[in-house]
């Protein structure tokens, strides 16, 4: 269900990795499921996460890319981009996931 849901985030060009991580950091979805990223990194990433407001949109600027980090109440959903990627596709699609109730 996770996986169909974030299908028109995952297969934009430029997406590298999307992680949905819960406040204690425990990873319930990886994008490709091969991501290979530290620990450490995603809990520095969800305690920034925890300090934005419900519903915002977080966008940290890395070395290599991007990073756009978004709270949904027990969650965050952590988008990981390349350079090249066009933003503006990316916030769109990351504002109209639809969770089915």
């Amino acid at each position: 269900m996770i996986e169909a849901v974030l299908r028109g985030l995952t297969g934009l060009v430029g997406v590298r990795t999307v992680l949905l991580v819960e406040r204690d950091g425990f990873v319930v979805y990886a994008h490709p499921a091969s991501a290979d990223i530290d620990s450490a990194v995603v809990e520095s990433w969800n305690a920034l996460a925890k300090q934005a407001p419900d519903h915002t949109l977080t966008t940290v600027v890395m070395e290599s890319g991007y990073l756009i980090l978004k709270p949904m109440k027990d969650r965050t959903l952590m988008t990981v981009c390349e350079r090249s990627c066009n933003l503006g596709n990316v916030r769109q699609a990351l504002q109209n996931l639809n969770w089915p109730t």
